[in-house]
């Protein structure tokens, strides 16, 4: 099945999409994927389904549609934290505004975390996940090795595309389980976090030493 959503062009077109994607959001988010169909969501805009099928050839055009504005938002914010940074100490700070404006993302809209589990059990929404985890990961290698310019690309790849993809997990899980073991949680990624960007300085530090000496 395609994945190909119709873009509307006129203003009322793009304010019937922009009415079914907040439908869709706020039912999921009260219900979850699964509970939710597509004449439910059709219903309760107030549209016909077939106009629906117009502008979404199917669910997992309309989910990879909400999950593309959630990608957008959350990938323009973290590059406005990260763009000013040129130290490490620096990106130690802007990491844990990141973090909390992840956090931030999932308490104030319900339909995230559930989304975001979903889209892993669709097959066709995979591909597309796992390309936002790479864009993620670029920024923060690109922000690295601004600070850090004699570390290579190939070493910090592996960190980044780590940090990208379980940071949604993470912060699901902490919602999931006891609010106190859910902040312990973070708190211990952020940790980890910085330990590892420590490490990367400490191995910099080291090759312009040598460098020096040669």
């Amino acid at each position: 099945m395609s994945l190909e959503s119709k873009i509307p062009v006129q203003t009322r077109s793009r304010d019937r999409v922009e009415l079914i994607l907040k439908t869709a959001r706020d039912l999921i988010g009260e219900k979850g994927i699964d509970s939710v169909s597509m004449r439910e969501i059709a219903q309760t805009a107030g549209i016909q389904i077939g106009s629906l099928y117009q502008y979404f050839p199917g669910k997992s055009a309309l989910l990879l549609s909400i999950m593309n504005q959630y990608y957008d938002s959350l990938y323009q914010e973290t590059k406005r934290i990260l763009d000013p940074v040129r130290t490490i100490k620096e990106l130690e700070v802007a990491a844990e505004k990141a973090f909390k404006q992840f956090i931030d993302f999932f308490q104030k809209d319900p339909a995230l975390a559930n989304l975001w589990a979903g889209v892993r059990a669709i097959p066709e929404l995979v591909v597309e996940d796992n390309r936002d985890t790479y864009r993620n990961a670029n920024l923060i290698i690109r922000t690295t090795i601004r600070c850090l310019p004699v570390l290579k690309e190939s070493e910090v790849r592996p960190f980044a595309l780590y940090f990208s993809h379980t940071t949604g997990m993470i912060l699901r899980f902490a919602k999931e389980i006891d609010t106190d073991h859910g902040k312990a949680v973070i708190k211990e990624s952020l940790e980890i976090l910085r330990i590892r960007l420590r490490e990367f300085e400490k191995i910099s530090k080291q090759r312009v030493k040598l460098k020096k000496k040669s």
